[in-house]
Order: C-alpha cells, then sequence, then structure tokens
C-alpha cells in the first residue's frame, strides 16, 4: 500500500512537472486566456517541449535523467518569465485587440450540476479502469507502450534491434518514458493515468472553445458532456495507451483557436500558441502532417473566399501554424534520416479503385453508428442545416472544409492502403473510428455554432 502510493505521489510529480511548465509558457503567450484554458492548453505545451527536447538529449547522445530532462525547459520558462516580467516594468504592454474573455457566470445551477456529475462519474471510470488494468491494447503493446519501455530502459530514442513502425512519431512513447523516469521503473498500470488527464484537457479546452463561441455556461458544459458521452470510441482512449488521444487534442487546439482567432474571437497573439498544436499534431503521429496540412488549406481557402479586412496581412500570419508545423516535423524527419530509418511504405502502395468504393458506405455507416459516437454526428449535420446561412458569409465555412476535406482524404487514405480484398474489411474496422475521433471535437464546434444559432431563433 505504501509503494503505491508513493508512485501515485512520484507520477503526480511527474504530471505537475509537464503542466507547470507547460501553464507558465501558455501564460506568457497568451496571458488573455482564462486559467482554465491556459492549463488546458498547457498539459499539451509541457508535453511537446520535453519530449522534443528529449529526442534532442537522444541526437547529442546524452542519456535521459530526470536532472538532464528536466532542467533545460524549466530554465526555458523561467527565463522567458523573469524576463518578460522584467521587459513588462519597462514598456507599456500592448494592448490586446481581441475580445476580453467570456465574463463570469453565476453559481452553478442543477443543470451545471447535473452535467458535472455526468463528467465526474465518466472519469471516475476511466481512472479506474486505467490503473486496473496493464497495456493490453494491440498497438500499446506492439507500438506506443513497447517503444516507451525500450527507450526508458536504454536512457534514448533507441530503435535497433527490433521493428515496431519505428519511423512513428514519438511524442506518446517519450512522454510515457519520462514518467518511467519519476516512478524509477516500468509500470503499466500507474502511467496509464496519463490518459484521463489528457482527456480532461482536451474537453476543458473544448469548454472554453464553446464559450469563446459566445454560449453560456451551461450550454457550453451541456455540449461538452454531450460530446463525452456520446459513444464508446473517446472513453475507450481515456484509458488505452494510444497516441490518438493525444492527436485528438492537438488536433483541436489548432483547429479549434485558429477557427476562434478566424472569427475575431481571439487576437493574433494566439498565433504562437496554435504553431505549438500544429507542431504537437506532426510530432504525435505519422499522419499529422496531412491533417496539419488540411487545417492549413481550410483557413487559407476561408480567408480567401470571406476577404476579410487585411487580407494579406491575415494570410501572412499563416506562416506561424506552417512554421509550427515544421517545428513537429522537421526534428524527427531528420533525426530518422541521420539514424537510418526509414520511412515506412507500407502506408501507400498504389491506388485501387475498389477499395475507395467500399470505404464509402463504411464511413457513412460508422457516421451512424451509434456505438461508435452516438448522435454526434447526426447532431452536426443537422447544425450544419441550422447554421446554413453563416455557412458562405462566415468563418463557419472553415469548419464545414476541414471537415468535408478529412472526409475525402480519409477515403483517398483507405484507397491507397496496401491490404489484400480480404483483409480491407478488417483494416477498416481497426481504423475507421480513430480517423474519425481526431476530428470529432472539430464537430463539436459546430454542433456549438448551430446550437447558438438555435438559441437565437428561440
Amino acid at each position: 500500500m505504501i509503494e503505491a502510493l508513493l508512485l501515485l505521489a512520484r507520477l503526480s510529480l511527474g504530471l505537475a512537472g509537464v503542466l507547470g511548465l507547460g501553464y507558465v509558457l501558455v501564460n506568457r503567450l497568451t496571458p488573455s486566456l482564462t486559467r482554465l484554458e491556459q492549463a488546458a492548453a498547457g498539459f499539451g505545451v509541457g508535453t511537446l517541449v520535453i519530449t522534443l527536447w528529449m529526442l534532442a538529449l537522444s541526437s547529442l547522445e546524452l542519456p535521459f535523467t530526470l536532472l538532464l530532462v528536466l532542467a533545460p525547459p524549466v530554465s526555458l520558462a523561467s527565463g522567458l518569465y523573469v524576463g518578460q516580467h522584467i521587459l513588462g516594468r519597462r514598456r507599456p504592454r500592448k494592448p490586446d485587440t481581441a475580445p476580453p474573455p467570456p465574463p463570469a457566470s453565476p453559481p452553478c445551477g442543477l443543470w451545471d450540476w447535473l452535467f458535472i456529475s455526468l463528467l465526474a462519474v465518466l472519469f471516475l471510470f476511466v481512472t479506474l479502469r486505467a490503473v486496473m488494468y496493464p497495456m493490453w491494447s494491440w498497438d500499446a503493446i506492439a507500438t506506443w507502450g513497447f517503444k516507451a519501455k525500450v527507450f526508458y530502459l536504454r536512457d534514448a530514442v533507441d530503435l535497433g534491434g527490433f521493428e515496431a513502425h519505428n519511423y512513428y512519431p514519438n511524442l506518446v512513447p517519450l512522454l510515457l518514458s519520462y514518467l518511467y523516469l519519476w516512478l524509477g521503473q516500468v509500470n503499466d498500470h500507474v502511467v496509464k493515468l496519463v490518459f484521463p488527464l489528457w482527456g480532461a484537457a482536451l474537453l476543458m479546452l473544448l469548454f472554453g472553445m464553446l464559450r469563446r463561441l459566445g454560449l453560456g455556461r451551461t450550454p457550453a458544459l451541456g455540449l461538452t458532456t454531450f460530446y463525452a458521452l456520446n459513444g464508446v470510441t473517446l472513453i475507450t482512449h481515456l484509458f488505452i495507451a494510444y497516441a490518438d488521444l493525444a492527436f485528438t487534442y492537438f488536433a483541436l487546439g489548432a483547429a479549434g483557436f485558429l477557427y476562434i482567432w478566424l472569427k475575431g474571437g481571439v487576437s493574433a497573439r494566439i498565433l504562437p500558441l496554435i504553431a505549438l498544436f500544429f507542431a504537437g499534431i506532426t510530432w504525435s503521429k505519422f499522419e499529422g502532417t496531412p491533417l496539419a496540412a488540411s487545417i492549413l488549406l481550410a483557413a487559407a481557402l476561408t480567408l480567401l473566399w470571406l476577404r476579410p479586412p487585411h487580407l494579406a496581412r491575415r494570410l501572412a500570419f499563416l506562416a506561424w501554424p506552417l512554421g509550427g508545423l515544421l517545428l513537429g516535423y522537421l526534428p524527427w524527419r531528420l533525426f530518422a534520416l541521420s539514424h537510418g530509418i526509414e520511412t515506412g511504405s507500407d502506408h501507400i502502395l498504389g491506388f485501387y479503385p475498389q477499395q475507395f468504393l467500399k470505404a464509402i458506405p463504411a464511413l457513412v455507416l460508422a457516421l451512424i453508428n451509434p456505438t461508435l459516437f452516438g448522435i454526434l454526428w447526426p447532431t452536426a449535420a443537422l447544425a450544419a442545416v441550422l447554421a446554413r446561412k453563416k455557412l458562405f458569409t462566415t468563418p463557419v465555412l472553415f469548419l464545414a472544409l476541414f471537415l468535408g476535406g478529412n472526409f475525402l482524404a480519409i477515403l483517398l487514405a483507405y484507397a491507397v492502403a496496401p491490404t489484400s480484398p480480404f483483409e480491407f474489411h478488417l483494416y477498416l474496422r481497426a481504423t475507421l473510428d480513430r480517423l474519425l475521433l481526431h476530428l470529432a471535437p472539430v464537430a463539436a464546434l459546430l454542433i456549438g455554432e448551430g446550437l447558438k444559432e438555435h438559441l437565437r431563433l428561440s
């Protein structure tokens, strides 16, 4: 019992280090965000900084130790904090031109407590489910969790002697390795507590974005709960050691904050933070680069279609997320090249029209399958109908372009997947829910726009 409590205490310190580092960085970059938003974004930013630094340590052939892993990032955050504090005394801070954050709400009412209680029950379940079982799902055993153990035992990003999709980015394995350093051992039970925490950060991000869309606290909290409890896909990823939850989190941060910037809900000072979320997308999964590119393309097309004031300047601002994409992609790509790690060709070998045609009904069925996502996607379609007047005259167009473009990208991805005709349906079943999971929070933002329109007309 005492040993278990000590392990939990060490894990808490490790997670506090990630959250504290990220919170300070986000606070310095975007002080206009609420504390809830800064904490939610801070967890992802802290993870990104620590894991990229661990990759740099391996490039420098320095072993993983807590001191080497933590000291430079903490020094960076401290220097940024102190430097801005000193400069802030010498010169006045430029005013933030964005609208202020949503005003404080009155004390929670019955509906608020009901939604909070439902979320509390959900996280109690997934927390117990995470800690009571070791890593058991295939990709956790064979890829993400396996590499985390190897990196911890070898004190480096060392992929010699095994093949576990070695060309995949390693944000999640390195985060788990970092937590193993705090634990002083490999412990599959305790380390998986990071996934419920990551899910909580995802929901806090979504709630903050819904508030910035103009929804009141109760509708925003209700919609967040609706998203969390629709189907088993998200709930399952709150307790299994896959990279898809992290990928979904970074995708929401990148697309969601960029959308709110397009709407004028935050100033351009949010763009460095958006860039870090773009880096997180490309550093989380192999599919990150095309997804990040789709967000950029949707934003550029939205600006070109709507032609807002200062169009050229706003298009130039997209260099920030483009830089973030490169920040997440290039370090790992250069490391892989220098260590002879070849990018896998097992994902693209040709174009198979019959697979493209078979994927269309499979995608439609997955969107309406209540087991996977409940009624989330049909509700998003209804929201698009309710917000149809805004679709081609406001930045809501960005949400439609992002979702529609990625549906097409999913179909094209299946069309180039090198699977046999006998295995293709198994491949669909094993991957389609995860591909839709990455897009689902953005669908929740679209529902938020439809709900806002409904409340306005009521």
